[in-house]
């Protein structure tokens, strides 16, 4: 009997976390639909971008992907519900480095591909230009792309560091790994 007022209290304690622990779940799946996001004011959008912006930051170590991918969905519903927000650019270039990053490399070359087609006064869309070629070679192993792409960023961007890098991509593109460390052994010597 002198156990009952114990047991009773640490059942409470349990069941007090269940609804704790069920209650963040469910915020979790709140977070995650993008019906919710929608119906937001642009304001709420923003607050939920920065919050997971800081998570997904504060994570990069832990390899986080719920997070990685709640961020996307979030850039998303922002890009698609404010078309002519200044911040949509940069939204989606961060959305296309963040699939790359979760293993999404197709969806990440059609966010970049959005910047760099429909943003013409954008800063980075020789970087995202580039970015979409090295997707291809690296994570898509699709060599005729990304020399496409990478030729795309020597032509429009010639004097840019991204067609320096292009050029020296499509040098090592068809180079098997032991010809990239001769032809690296090569450079190291020459200077």
């Amino acid at each position: 009997m002198k156990y009952l007022p114990c047991m009773l209290y640490v059942s409470l304690l349990m069941l007090a976390s269940c609804t704790t622990q069920s209650s963040e779940n469910e915020q979790n799946e709140v977070e995650a639909d993008p019906k919710v996001m929608m119906l937001e004011d642009l304001e709420q959008k923003l607050e939920r971008i920065e919050e997971l912006e800081k998570k997904v930051v504060l994570d990069r170590e832990m390899k986080d992907y719920a997070s990685r991918s709640k961020l996307i969905v979030a850039y998303s519903v922002f890009v698609n519900n404010h078309r002519q927000d200044p911040r949509v650019p940069e939204y989606l270039f961060r959305a296309g480095k963040l699939a790359n990053e979760i293993g999404k490399p197709r969806k990440a070359i059609e966010y970049l591909s959005e910047v760099h087609d429909s943003y013409p006064n954008f800063d980075k869309r020789a970087e995202s230009a580039f970015l979409v070629g090295f997707i291809y070679e690296h994570m898509l192993n699709d060599r005729e792309m990304a020399q496409k792409a990478y030729e795309a960023v020597i032509d429009n961007y010639p004097d840019s560091q991204w067609s320096a890098d292009a050029k020296a991509s499509i040098d090592l593109l068809y180079l098997t790994d032991e010809q990239k460390i001769a032809k690296f052994k090569e450079q190291q010597e020459a200077q």
